[in-house]
Formats: structure tokens, C-alpha cells, sequence
């Protein structure tokens, strides 16, 4: 739930499935709107037939984005407009009432029904110490990452409506008389970095929060880029499509590729569906920051899959797991590349690296993006045209194909289908151990193709050639049933075991390239 608001712990919604059981039940039944006001502004409250009437709301059958209260008389109607609740007519006073965040349930016959949380309770204000509060946890220092968030953010402060109102002035002038010249998109970053700049400063003026500096100024660039995207997006994919030409012959040459064939460790190579699926969805993310986050949970996502296969594998007799590195993790992403079809990876680290101004480099998301550069680097460099020459034909068309790639990351990043809704939905039960939800179906299908894929290897080891410089005639085992692989990441040295010798190398031209420095 945003802003920490669970709604198993919220005394509203306790009561709807306990005093008011009959009440809610109706309400799913006919798909009416449910308002949860928030946990902490509920203190004190009596929560009575005429407060749960005033909050569960039917659609207005006169006009679209309206709703009626389900008291016998329907004497209270809203409106649901941009992000805020406004009573129109059976309260006190108007007022707008900011939704925290949405909710989609589903009810015993599988039809979707919402459940808004909201700032407070519609018919009253609450206590000025907790109303207070409330706004200081919506203002303070909890991370957003996607570009509504940020959005949703900015908007929260009213008094800085003069500088919100000039900031898209600019953004909607450079959308649509800003000409992007081939060869000079640094000045359309400058440009978009000005505005950023400036609106920052205006913001700070007007509602002096410079505690919160880093906040808006990262809020401010995600708004501004990703009103910018389409734009921007198009101009970068044509300055980076050059790279991303040999970029698709090396996915090519690379599909149906195993991790064992590129050097990978015995013991970490499994299936990887999860980090596929995340690393799909990254052309379609419009700011820096969200891109960051799907390379990190795309990493998280390996190192939980590798975790796990090791759990599975672990020998009874050892409480110890192989340590999974940042060498390993380069190689590991180059299957988890080509599966997920990540032609604009340069467009992408080029989006990410030129486009974001507050961030630092040294932190979980800096370290995502130099590990990715680093495998990106592995890619383009090294000469697969060999190991695609020894490949069986099962090896090579044996691959997830891109509508199952992009179903199922609809499934990860959208709301539960029918039957997968826990808690929510009348009568809905916990799943039983053994009953696969439609999801984890999908995510079994995946794994079952990619592990079809990795069944047979290549007869030989091939020569690989090092982006270092070194060739295959340097050689370290760790092949399946001890054959040979190619070196073609340099051995690890054990002072530096926690970072890896390659990406240490790789450090200069990648570490600190981008962002705030600290």
C-alpha cells in the first residue's frame, strides 16, 4: 500500500469485514466504489452504518466519473477527478480529498471492483496534529520511483502551484518547438537539464523545504523527462543505432546460448524466467530512475534464482553456498539479454547516463548500471560467430518467443488476475500449497522452455577471445563434468573477491561517469 497504509490493520476496513459484513458483501456483489480513509486519520471516529453508507459508493447513472452514496435517500454525490475525490453535493462543505492510492479487487464472480485509499474521511476533518502528520509522511523521504509517483509528489504542495503551472509551460514548449538536430542531442540535455534546474529552484522558493532538496530535484527530473519521453526516446534510439545494428548480430549469434557455454559456473547456471521478464519491460519505462530500478530488480532477480537453485542442489553435508559474484553476474545477463530481446540496451544506458542529474553513481542502482555496461561491454566485444557454428538447431530456435515474454510481463507488472486476489475479494481464500495461481502457470512455462533450451551443449569449448585482451588458449576449469571452458573473464584475484577483477577494471570508464558525485 503507498504511504504504509495497510488495509489488514485499517479499523474501516476491519469493520466492513465484521460489523458491516452484509454491507460489503453487497457492495462487491454490485461492484460499487469502497473509500478507505487512511488508518491514522480514523482515530477517534465512530464507525456506523451512516459512516459506511457515506463510503461505499454506487456509479451515478446521469453522469460518468460521479458516484452516490448507498443510503436509502443516495443524498451525497462525488466525483472522482485526477488523483483527488471532490464532494459535490449532501456535505457540509466542498472539499477535495486526495486519493493515496488504488486498489482493483475481485468479487466471488470474478468481477473487478475498486477500493480507493484516501486522505481522510469524506463527511469531516480530522485532528490538525494528525492531518499534520499525514502530510509529513506524504512529504517526507520515501522513495518514487515511477514517473506518476514523482508526478503525484510534486503536485502535492500547493503553494507551488505558480512554479508547477511554469514548469509545464516549458515542458510543453520544448515538446513542441524544440527541434532535436542529428548530432547535437547534448543540447537538447542541456536544455532539459535548465528546465530541471530552474524549476527546482522556483519549488524551493515557494515552499521552503530545502531539507527535501534531493527529493524534488529527483522528482522534478522524472516528471520533466518522462513528459518528455516520446521525444527524447526517439532522438537517442537514432543517435545509438549504429551500436544497437551490432548489438542485434551479437543477440543472433548468441540465441539458445547456455551460461556453461560462456564460462558460467556449474553450480550457478539454472533457468533465469524471472530476471527475463523484469528486463522486458525496460523500453517501455520513461524515466532514468525507473529504468535504474528494472536493472536492479533485474539483478535481485538473478541472484534470488541462482540462490535458490543452489538451495535446491545444496549437498546435506555443507551449510555453505557458492558466492555469486560480480564476474559471475556478467556473465549470467548475457542469456538473460538475448532471452528478453534488449536490442535498445544502449539507447537505454545512454537514456539513463545523460538524461538524470541528481542521482549518485555509488550506490545499489550505480552499481546495476556498470554491471550491466560491463556485460553490454562483454557482449559487443567478444567474437561469438564459433560457438553459434557448433549449436544444435533444437539450441537455436529452442527460445521464448516475445507475446509469451511480454504476457507474462503484463502478468508482474499489472493488477492479479481472477483467482489470484488474496484477501480482498469476498470469500477469497488463501491458496492452497498446491494450487498454481495463472501467473505462476506462466512463470512454469517459461522455466520449462528455458530449460529446454540449456539440455544440450556444445560438443568442444570454443576459443573465445577476452574483451581484456586475453584469448581462449587460456583456460580454467569449471566446465560441466570438468571440461574445459573458455576463459573469458579474467581470474579473480582474492583481495577483491567482493567486486571481481573485471568490473574492477572497468571502473574508470564506467564507475563515475554520471549523476551527483559524493
Amino acid at each position: 500500500m503507498a504511504d504504509g497504509d495497510d488495509l489488514d490493520f485499517n479499523p474501516f476496513f476491519q469493520a466492513l469485514q465484521t460489523t458491516f459484513k452484509q454491507q460489503y458483501s453487497i457492495a462487491r456483489h454490485k461492484c460499487h466504489l469502497v473509500c478507505i480513509p487512511a488508518t491514522d486519520t480514523l482515530q477517534g471516529r465512530t464507525i456506523n452504518q451512516r459512516f459506511v453508507e457515506t463510503h461505499i459508493l454506487r456509479t451515478s447513472p446521469f453522469f460518468q466519473g460521479q458516484y452516490i452514496s448507498t443510503d436509502k435517500d443516495g443524498s451525497k454525490t462525488i466525483a472522482v477527478e485526477e488523483g483527488n475525490i471532490v464532494t459535490l453535493e449532501g456535505f457540509q462543505d466542498e472539499a477535495e480529498v486526495r486519493i493515496l492510492s488504488e486498489e482493483l479487487a475481485y468479487n466471488e464472480d470474478y468481477k473487478p471492483y475498486k477500493i480507493l485509499v484516501i486522505e481522510r474521511p469524506l463527511d469531516g476533518t480530522v485532528q490538525a496534529s494528525a492531518s499534520r502528520a499525514r502530510s509529513q509522511s506524504m512529504l517526507g523521504d520515501a522513495q518514487r520511483i515511477t514517473y506518476q509517483e514523482n508526478h503525484q509528489y510534486l503536485f502535492s504542495f500547493p503553494e507551488c502551484k505558480k512554479a508547477l503551472v511554469r514548469l509545464d509551460r516549458n515542458i510543453t514548449e520544448f515538446t513542441n518547438n524544440y527541434m532535436i538536430v542529428t548530432g547535437y542531442l547534448d543540447h537538447a540535455v542541456q536544455k532539459l537539464q535548465g528546465i530541471c534546474q530552474q524549476a527546482t529552484e522556483d519549488i524551493l522558493k515557494l515552499c521552503k523545504r530545502e531539507r527535501q532538496i534531493d527529493s524534488i530535484a529527483q522528482a522534478v527530473e522524472s516528471y520533466v523527462v518522462g513528459s518528455v519521453h516520446t521525444k527524447m526516446w526517439q532522438a537517442v534510439c537514432q543517435q545509438c543505432q549504429k551500436e544497437e545494428s551490432l548489438l542485434q548480430k551479437k543477440l543472433e549469434e548468441l540465441r539458445g546460448v547456455t551460461g556453461e557455454q560462456l564460462g558460467v559456473k556449474e553450480a550457478f547456471c539454472c533457468p533465469l524466467p524471472g530476471a527475463v521478464v523484469e528486463l522486458a519491460t525496460l523500453d517501455g519505462l520513461k524515466t532514468p530512475l525507473e529504468k535504474l530500478s528494472c536493472l536492479k530488480r533485474t539483478l535481485d532477480s538473478v541472484n534470488e534464482e541462482v540462490n535458490a537453485h543452489l538451495r535446491e542442489n545444496q549437498d546435506p553435508t555443507s551449510d555453505d553456498l557458492p558466492c555469486l559474484v560480480s564476474d559471475d553476474l556478467i556473465l549470467l545477463l548475457v542469456p538473460v539479454l538475448v532471452q528478453a530481446r534488449c536490442l535498445h540496451l544502449p539507447s537505454n544506458v545512454f537514456y539513463i547516463e545523460n538524461l538524470q542529474w541528481s542521482l549518485s553513481s555509488k550506490d545499489d542502482l550505480g552499481f546495476s548500471l556498470v554491471t550491466f555496461k560491463a556485460s553490454l561491454e562483454y557482449m559487443m566485444s567478444a567474437d561469438f560467430s564459433q560457438l553459434r557454428a557448433t549449436m544444435s538447431p533444437t539450441q537455436k530456435n529452442n527460445e521464448i518467443s516475445i507475446p509469451e515474454l511480454m504476457q507474462a510481463a503484463q502478468h508482474m507488472t499489472l493488477q492479479p488476475g481472477p483467482g489470484e486476489w488474496e484477501g480482498r475479494g469476498a470469500g477469497a481464500e488463501a491458496e492452497s500449497p498446491g494450487k498454481m495461481t495463472s501467473f505462476d502457470r506462466k512463470l512454469e512455462s517459461i522455466t520449462r522452455m528455458m530449460e529446454r533450451s540449456s539440455q544440450e551443449l556444445a560438443a568442444a569449448p570454443m576459443p573465445l577471445k577476452s574483451i581484456t585482451g586475453e584469448t581462449g588458449d587460456q583456460q580454467r576449469a569449471g566446465g560441466k563434468r570438468g571440461e574445459q571452458v573458455p576463459d573469458v573473464i579474467p581470474l579473480r584475484k582474492a583481495d577483491k573477491s567482493g567486486l571481481g577483477d573485471f568490473l574492477s577494471s572497468l571502473q574508470d570508464d564506467f564507475g563515475c561517469s554520471y549523476g551527483k558525485q559524493t
